[in-house]
């Protein structure tokens, strides 16, 4: 099981956090790998205006070390990762502490030093650092890079600084805040999944230790109490051997079911069903048919064992209740197999019974037949009577996979479309509500400190730049406000259109030797194109950035100058492609391995919580009904003490299964002892204390024990009543004198109604 990751750390503690942190630190290698051709041609330019070892030292510092991150990533230890990004941060640092001592001649004028188009790598730090600790360096990083600049152009001037920085700082800030967001959220992901493991476990151990008290309730009653009951009674002692004999059996089969599994084919099912049928009476007849398919059908040795013994069960009854008066009962099983299915009909013509007047202590058709075959997936059982119409009871049994195979009823999902409870990458990255609100209002600063810059750098253009940046500004807000996932492609297209339009406005009649240190339009765009890549649209980014470059190349004539100045503008956009595709890809396949993780938490805690009760349940099998079932197994007949205490001990085992709230270590005595006196006590419990304070549980059982251990004859009936009933529970004493009714309520009071008759 995972370990719930703290929040306010950036290093990952939990298996989805690892790994989206590797994918994070892979992006920032790739960004950097690309970062370092795109700016190696002003690099090596550049070279002239410092001293020869500078260059080479900032190269290898902050792209080698990029290099690394993205070939690496994966590969090393996780606290090697963060050392790498940190590395990263500190390479682009380390190269602007030592700048002034490499300056020769400060001579860039208008052109950008290269070193502030890689402070975006600064974001590497929220990989490391806390949000605050990872701020302040990317504070560090920008505003280096952005003073690193004014050194390389002649001196720092207050307004180029402040457009430097919030331009890289934006767009910096921008990439910090979409990863500490995948980051934080696969943080989340492993607290859910901590949760859905722990969740998983703790209802898959409730349901495999109901499943199991079940299983154990029907072999009290199918083969232990029934056996005690005809010992009680003073059957025959070699059938009662056999009996004792098998109840004994299926204690070991109980003991051996966590170790041995297998499978029956269509032929050993019906063996299995006609040998547990002529076990119990050999005269009934038996039929088989074999349906297409029906080689094909595998049953699960314990769904095998299942079946075999409500079957059996069913034949009882019918055999105990069925017999009609003056006539012979006419009994037939008829077991069905075909293609993955399986179906039993027990059917006779006897007395019948009206399902409705069952009274609610009767076990053998409630517990042993219906609630056993519902148990299984893919079972269920039905019983058809009418009072001298006969009886049929029809097991059946569905193999999952039959299921499984049949179409999905669910509608389907478009491709490209992803569920929205499965995956929100907008909701994700924090677009929406306030944090989207914050992020639209970084995007569009941005968007206009690089307005400012692009009208200082053209002089008298002011009109058509204006309108370039308003189109640009509301190509960002639409992009980002829409909520509608996948981005509707009309407004994709109409977004992509801008960047090229945006060019051609803002430039118009602007000659190639005006233009300096990018273009500034499409840069501005290329931010807004990383969004709409992040939405699910990077085609037409893609087509938009490629269209816009264009322009630059032949419209504004700068040629294949025109493509150098766009290359950081396509790695923006490269980067927003990268990290939709790193989120979507990795987080999908993290929620799905967290299911599996829960999975097989619950079948872990299955086995655990199967186990540990069937050993419960041995145990006091060992210890109540093993004794007498071994003596009687010895076939050498009972004394009248021992048939008594198989009475009692019948009686007791009944409890058990009727009214397990009542069958504590101090009533139990107080019901053995009041039986022993004669008093026939029927116990039953409805469910009304399973969410009771144990101090009014107390006091039910208390006032339960006083009446039990004053009555000395009559018939006393406890009944605890189902939930949501004005009385909690009712104490019948129908004594030879006179008769009372106890009502519990659920304060814990109590009222007594005497009846003298």
């Amino acid at each position: 099981m995972t370990a719930a990751p703290r929040e306010t750390t950036g290093a990952p503690v939990g298996p989805a956090a690892n790994r989206i942190t590797r994918s994070a630190a892979l992006l920032i290698g790739a960004i950097g790998v690309l970062l370092g051709p795109a700016v190696g041609r002003e690099a090596w330019e550049q070279a002239r205006f410092l001293e020869w070892w500078w260059t080479p030292l900032a190269f290898t510092t902050v792209f080698g070390t990029c290099l690394v991150l993205a070939a690496l990533s994966f590969s090393i230890s996780p606290r090697a990762v963060r050392g790498l990004c940190g590395a990263v941060c500190g390479g682009i640092l380390l190269s602007i502490v030592v700048l002034p001592l490499a300056i020769r001649d400060p001579a860039l004028h208008d052109d950008p030093f290269w070193l502030l188009r890689t402070v975006a790598l600064g974001a590497a730090g929220v990989l490391v650092w806390r949000p605050r600790v990872a701020t302040a360096v990317l504070v560090l990083v920008v505003g280096g890079g952005a003073l690193a600049n004014g050194w390389l152009q002649g001196g720092v001037r207050w307004l180029p600084l402040v457009l430097d920085f919030t331009r890289n700082f934006g767009i910096a800030g921008l990439l910090t805040w979409g990863l500490f967001t995948v980051v934080r959220a696969a943080a989340t992901l492993d607290e859910e999944s901590v949760r859905a493991e722990r969740d998983a476990a703790e209802v898959a151990a409730a349901d495999a230790k109901s499943r199991e008290r079940a299983r154990f309730s029907a072999i009290i009653h199918d083969e232990v109490m029934s056996t005690l009951l005809d010992a009680s009674r003073g059957r025959d002692s070699t059938a009662l051997g056999r009996l004792a004999h098998r109840a004994l059996g299926r204690f070991d089969e109980f003991r051996r079911s966590g170790e041995e599994g297998g499978e029956l084919d269509a032929f050993g099912a019906i063996g299995t069903l006609r040998a547990t049928v002529s076990a119990i009476n050999p005269g009934i007849t038996f039929r088989a048919k074999r349906l297409t398919g029906f080689a094909r059908l595998q049953v699960p040795a314990d769904v095998g064992d299942a079946i075999a013994a409500a079957l059996a069960e069913a034949v009882r009854n019918s055999l105990r209740h069925g017999g009609g008066i003056g006539r012979r009962v006419r009994r037939e099983v008829t077991v069905t197999v075909g293609t993955g299915a399986l179906r039993v009909e027990m059917r006779d013509d006897g007395a019948g019974f009206d399902a409705e007047t069952v009274p609610v202590h009767r076990l053998g058709v409630r517990r042993s037949i219906l609630a056993r075959m519902a148990d299984l997936p893919g079972g269920a059982a039905f019983v058809e009577s009418a009072p001298g119409q006969g009886t049929t009871v029809t097991l059946v049994w569905v193999h999952p996979s039959v299921d499984e195979e049949q179409p999905d009823a669910r509608p389907e999902v478009p491709v490209g479309a992803h569920p929205p409870e499965r995956w929100d990458l907008r909701g994700l990255l924090g677009l929406r509500g306030a944090q989207g609100a914050l992020v639209t209002a970084v995007l569009l600063a941005t968007i206009a400190s690089m307005s400012v810059s692009n009208i200082r750098s053209i002089p008298g253009h002011q009109t058509g730049i204006l309108v370039a940046y308003a189109a640009i500004a509301v190509a960002a807000v639409v992009t980002l406000a829409i909520d509608t996932d996948p981005f509707p492609w009309p407004v994709a297209a109409a977004v992509a259109a801008v960047g090229p339009v945006s060019a051609a406005l803002a430039y118009d009649h602007v000659g190639p030797e005006q233009v300096h240190e990018f273009v500034w339009t499409i840069y501005a765009f290329s931010v807004v194109l990383c969004f709409l890549a992040v939405r699910g649209r990077s085609g037409y980014a893609t087509a938009s950035i490629v269209a816009a470059t264009l322009v630059a190349v032949f419209a504004l004539g700068l040629g294949v100058r025109g493509v150098a100045l766009s290359m950081t503008p396509l790695i923006i956009v490269v980067a927003g492609t990268l990290m939709a595709a790193i989120a979507r890809s990795n987080l999908r396949a993290l929620r799905q391995l967290a299911d599996e993780s829960a999975a097989r938490a619950a079948a872990q805690a299955t086995l655990r919580a199967q186990g540990e009760e069937r050993a419960r349940q041995l145990e006091r099998l060992d210890e109540r009904a093993r004794p007498m079932l071994e003596r009687i197994a010895a076939g050498d007949g009972l004394t009248e003490a021992e048939r008594h205490e198989s009475r009692v001990l019948e009686a007791e085992l009944r409890d058990s299964l009727r009214a397990p709230t009542l069958t504590t270590g101090g009533l139990v005595a107080a019901t053995r002892g009041a039986r022993s006196r004669g008093v026939e006590v029927l116990l039953l419990d409805d469910g009304g204390l399973a969410d009771a304070p144990e101090a009014l549980t107390a006091t039910v059982l208390e006032e339960v024990a006083q009446q039990l251990d004053k009555a000395n004859a009559g018939t006393i009936t406890v009944r605890i009543l189902p939930r949501g009933r004005h009385v909690l529970a009712t104490i019948l004493v129908d004594a030879p004198d006179e008769m009372r009714r106890i009502e519990i309520g659920h304060d814990g009071t109590t009222r007594t109604l005497v009846d003298h008759g």
